[in-house]
């Protein structure tokens, strides 16, 4: 397995670790546990290392164009410091991963993907790109996973911590970039992150033989200042609260596009002038689909899992995706695939926990109180001064 640049930062916290993605990751801290990480980013700020993720630069005169084809977003909608959720399809209009594609300037974007998909991402855009090139494009890829960290630092009180260190400005909307500064070292900050709270994410770029050194500088900066450490487990339950699929969880290659529930605008534009990737098997399908994402609460005690089948009629109708008993509402609850009659909020259905039907019912996302916990918490004071 691969160890990324906080390794040694996770040993010295005696971490539980575990093999994700190909990688050495803590899944919780051992002085800790994952409820109380999760609540410490719902309730005051965490920080993650997710420099397991891919990260590719895109750049040239025709990247723009070229990241256009290779995602159903409208890459051409994008300007300078700014950032899009989207995916990398394959021919059927299965996910081959999902991803953010920043706008860096006009001729250099950055690629954010999935730690598991590093290897099929990265081959599945250099294929085309030396395509593109055969034909006299001006494209080239540069692989910057291995000499950068990147760090997620979310939270209730995010945002004021992160300006306060940078010495900054930032941005507080969602999807920008920005380079910025912290104890002179130059990062990328974005406001991106997967657990629905507010904050960002800070990415280093070094070199082999200084990206461990400042990625540990960056961690420990963090933890004087009263950051508290998050590992994968507290990861998952909060990213679920928000209603963020995982890889391979929640989508995959056989899960297609108008099944998950992710087929609308920004992520998804049919109307864009050029033709991109899964395209045709999209339009095909329209109108066709015979299930679909949802999420749900179940009604009674237990705790739906992956796997899990669901029960409508007295026969299996479809599967538990994700699922996890809330730590901040104490409610079990998930993401299911069901029949697209039960799409509707307030549905229901059952979920069978080992040979026990349960009650459970449509909800919509996030599972908390946004203006509360979420993206839309009214509780953060920000600088008074002009903001993008």
């Amino acid at each position: 397995m691969k160890k990324t640049p906080l390794f040694d930062a996770h040993i010295k916290l005696k971490a539980d670790m575990t093999d994700f993605g190909g990688f050495q990751m803590p899944i919780r801290y051992n002085n800790s546990s994952i409820v109380e990480e999760h609540l410490a980013v719902r309730n005051d700020v965490g920080m993650f290392d997710v420099s397991h993720m891919g990260r590719y630069f895109c750049s040239g005169k025709d990247a723009k164009q070229f990241l256009g084809y290779m995602v159903p977003r409208n890459i051409m909608n994008l300007s300078d410091g700014r950032a899009g959720y989207t995916f990398m399809l394959n021919e059927e209009g299965g996910f081959k991963d999902d991803v953010i594609i920043s706008q860096l300037s006009e001729d250099e974007f950055l690629i954010v993907c999935n730690a598991g998909n590093r290897k099929k991402i990265w081959n599945w855009v250099f294929i085309h790109a030396q395509s593109w090139k055969n034909q006299g494009k001006d494209i080239q890829l540069e692989d910057k996973s291995d000499v950068s960290c990147m760090i997620a630092v979310q939270g209730a009180k995010a945002k004021e911590l992160l300006e306060n260190i940078t010495g900054d400005i930032l941005p507080h909307k969602r999807f920008r970039v920005k380079w910025t500064q912290i104890n002179k070292e130059k990062i990328l900050f974005s406001t991106t992150g997967y657990t629905g709270a507010p904050g960002g994410e800070i990415i280093i770029f070094a070199n082999e033989e200084s990206i461990n050194e400042k990625a540990i500088s960056l961690w420990e900066n963090l933890l004087e200042r009263g950051v508290v450490p998050c590992a994968l487990g507290s990861r998952d339950t909060l990213r679920m609260e928000a209603g963020y699929r995982l890889y391979g969880n929640d989508i995959d290659e056989n899960i297609h596009l108008l099944e998950s529930g992710l087929d609308f605008y920004p992520f998804v534009d049919l109307n864009k002038e050029r033709d991109f990737l899964g395209k045709e098997a999209i339009i095909n399908k329209q109108g066709k689909t015979t299930r679909t994402f949802v999420g749900f609460k179940l009604l009674a005690k237990g705790i739906p899992r992956h796997g899990y089948n669901v029960i409508i009629g007295g026969k299996v109708a479809g599967q538990v995706l994700s699922g996890t008993q809330s730590p901040l509402t104490k409610e079990p609850f998930g993401m299911a695939m069901v029949p697209t009659s039960h799409k509707a909020v307030g549905s229901q259905f059952e979920i069978d926990l080992r040979g026990k039907l349960k009650p459970a019912e449509v909800i919509k996302f996030p599972l908390y109180d946004e203006k509360k916990y979420g993206l839309n918490n009214n509780k953060i004071e920000l600088k008074k001064s002009a903001r993008d």
